[in-house]
């Protein structure tokens, strides 16, 4: 009896709309990653009644009118594409974007619509999802502090290399696909980079080194990574390849170098597993340093090809001089800097506080953080190698005295343990930066509920033409002194 009526319901909904079909729409919203929606109602020609069913359509922005085709129907949604925007009913905000792929690369979301359109969608999409997620309705969303470039702002690049009718391929993935663009040009990329990328494929394609096919897990080259720093002039080239020995390698960091005289480090890097990871666990150098040099707020950073650094060099100063100004720091405060990386943010805050404690779990960012301290003569820094959540944990039973916490999570936001913590060392002040507001949301719920509290969320424009948008906040708690607390790390109490 159950499955009839499954069967029913089935025949029922795909009477109502179907790919293909037509229909004059109004975008009422727009999604976080940046796709109009539009609601479908009245009957359809099957007498059908369709209520607010929702419709996401790309490269849409809200208040347009136009017409729509469908392109994919669920149960509970669809997806269409954009036939015609009504000239009358066209936003203010869209344009024409400057690069000529972009309807279909995944890389950019929000190249068809201006900067200050992008940065109004920003600012209401983080207080969409601070109150949709976290259920803050009145905390305050400062308008979003712009990057200082548009273009060209990114320093580091991973381009996929695959294999097209017997030739060696790059560029970006194709939107919801691992099909390549091919490279011509990039405009949110230096260069200089593009230019690098682009030789490197027609060197393969000269030497006879093919590029990855993923279907069938062969070929000799996977990824190409470039980073680069405008401060120092470095450029350091990372080649994913399949496996070690591949032929003809050594002739091409010849031509390379030659041809790029910046280029200070080449670096092989092995991949040989089944996986979307970009870079596998093991490398060698095959020309020059082991990592490249950039300058961020008057302090000489190294950085290597596993690093994690802000992909926005002139912009992240600004966002590190932000969180400095928010936390308030004084000279006698202790500070734990969590996720770390290769110390950008604890070297940078080190002469302004007591003493800082740095953790991070990457060994190769720590071994970077070690060197970076010494070559800025920061001598009140620590570095630990371990889990955020588990050191936090071990400051917190050697009863460490913490005036503020810094923390700059991966897309997965705060554990759980780790939040917890904080409460119960009593840390006063927690200064967040994020990559991910949903997680920040969640996160910043959960800090309400420990008893801290904050009054604005500052979005930051690292990724212009992306939906992307770092945040940033200063919570804060009452506390009466610090307290010794024995806390211990129990096995499946983390968030994942």
């Amino acid at each position: 009896m159950e499955e009839n009526i499954i069967v029913e319901e089935k025949v029922v909904r795909e009477k109502l709309i179907k790919v293909g079909e037509k229909f004059k729409v109004e975008f009422v919203s727009m999604t976080h990653d940046g796709k109009g929606v539009c609601k479908l109602n009245g009957k359809n020609k099957y007498g059908d009644e369709l209520v607010n069913f929702p419709i996401f359509v790309d490269k849409a922005i809200t208040k347009e009118e136009g017409i729509i085709e469908l392109t994919e129907v669920k149960k509970t949604l669809g997806n269409a594409k954009i036939v015609k925007i009504f000239k009358d009913k066209t936003s203010p905000y869209r344009v024409d974007p400057i690069c000529p792929i972009y309807h279909e690369c995944g890389g950019c979301h929000l190249m068809h619509m201006n900067y200050e359109g992008q940065l109004k969608f920003k600012r209401g999409m983080v207080k969409q999802t601070l109150e949709k997620i976290g259920g803050f309705k009145d905390l305050k969303v400062a308008p979003v502090i712009e990057s200082v470039d548009v273009l060209k702002y990114r320093n580091k690049v991973q381009i996929p290399f695959g294999s097209k009718k017997s030739k060696t391929v790059c560029g970006f993935y194709k939107k919801e696909s691992h099909d390549i663009i091919p490279l011509e040009e990039c405009y949110i990329q230096s260069d200089e980079m593009t230019e690098i990328v682009k030789f490197i494929r027609n060197l393969c394609n000269e030497y006879k080194i093919k590029g990855y096919d993923e279907e069938k897990g062969t070929g000799d080259i996977r990824h190409v990574l470039v980073r680069e720093s405008t401060k120092t002039n470095e450029i350091m080239v990372v080649l994913v390849t399949l496996r070690k020995e591949i032929k003809n390698l050594p002739d091409l960091v010849t031509k390379l170098v030659k041809r790029h005289p910046k280029i200070v480090s080449i670096i092989q890097n092995i991949n040989s597993e089944k996986t979307n990871v970009v870079l596998g666990k093991k490398s060698t150098k095959l020309y020059g340093k082991n990592s490249i040099d950039d300058v961020l707020l008057e302090h000489t950073f190294s950085i290597g090809e596993k690093s994690f650094y802000q992909v926005n060099p002139k912009t992240t100063e600004i966002l590190y001089k932000k969180a400095i100004e928010i936390g308030k720091f004084k000279k006698t405060d202790n500070v734990i800097d969590a996720y770390c990386g290769i110390g950008t943010i604890g070297i940078s805050l080190a002469k302004k506080v007591n003493h800082v404690y740095s953790v991070e779990i990457v060994e190769e960012a720590i071994k970077n953080a070690l060197e970076n301290a010494k070559k800025n003569n920061i001598n009140n820094i620590e570095f630990v190698c371990e889990k955020a959540e588990v050191q936090i944990v071990k400051w917190a039973n050697e009863g460490l005295k913490i005036d503020a916490i810094v923390v700059d999570p991966p897309r997965k936001g705060l554990d759980l343990v780790f939040m917890d913590t904080i409460a119960k060392m009593n840390i006063p002040k927690v200064v967040y930066i994020s990559c991910d507001v949903s997680t920040l949301a969640r996160d910043l719920k959960h800090f309400k509920e420990l008893g801290y509290t904050t009054t604005t969320v500052y979005p930051v424009d690292m990724f212009p033409n992306t939906m992307h948008v770092e945040t940033l906040v200063c919570l804060s708690k009452k506390t009466e002194k610090h307290i010794n607390i024995d806390v211990e790390f129990g096995e499946g109490e983390g968030q994942v």
